[in-house]
C-alpha cells in the first residue's frame, strides 16, 4: 500500500489493538522482573513482538500525518522497534516495562484523537471504521472514543 493519509487508518487501528493486547498481557506484572517471570516469558515475548509491530505500523504511516502530529515521537517508536528486532538480547526490560506502563498510556489517547479528528474531517472513511468496529480482529479498541 502506498503511503497515503487515507490509508493511515488501518495502521492507527492496528496500533490501538496492539496496545490493548500488550496491556492485557502485562496487567498481572507489577514490575519488569514480574513480567519476565510471567508464564515462562510468554507474556514478555508477546508484548515485545507487539511493540515491534507498533513500530512497524508507525513506519508505514504517511509523512503528512506524522508532520501534522509531530508531538508524537514517531521516530523514537520506530527506533525502539529496530532495537527489539535487531538486538533482542540487549533489550533493557526495565525500559521496556516503562514504555508499556507509561509511554503507551500517552500514545493511546493521541492515536484515538487522530482517528476521531480525521474521521470527523472525512479524511478517514467512517464506513471503514464501522466495519472495523464489527471485526473480530479489533477486540481491544474502545470504538466509542474514536467514532
Amino acid at each position: 500500500m502506498l503511503p497515503n493519509e487515507q490509508n493511515d487508518l488501518l495502521y492507527l487501528l492496528n496500533i490501538l489493538e496492539y496496545i490493548g493486547k500488550i496491556w492485557k498481557y502485562t496487567e498481572e506484572a507489577k514490575d519488569a522482573e514480574a513480567l519476565y517471570e510471567l508464564n515462562e516469558q510468554l507474556n514478555l515475548n508477546a508484548s515485545l513482538t507487539l511493540l515491534a509491530n507498533i513500530g512497524e505500523n508507525v513506519s508505514k504511516i504517511s509523512d503528512i500525518l506524522k508532520e501534522e502530529y509531530s508531538n508524537i515521537g514517531w521516530q523514537q517508536i520506530k527506533d525502539f522497534r529496530n532495537r527489539i528486532v535487531h538486538d533482542y538480547i540487549g533489550i533493557d526490560l526495565v525500559i521496556a516495562y516503562e514504555i508499556i506502563k507509561k509511554d503507551l498510556k500517552k500514545l493511546k489517547p493521541n492515536i484515538e484523537k487522530i482517528i476521531k479528528t480525521k474521521a470527523e474531517n472525512k479524511i478517514f472513511d467512517i464506513e471503514e471504521l464501522k466495519i472495523s468496529k464489527e471485526s473480530k480482529y479489533y477486540k481491544n479498541i474502545d470504538f466509542e472514543k474514536i467514532m
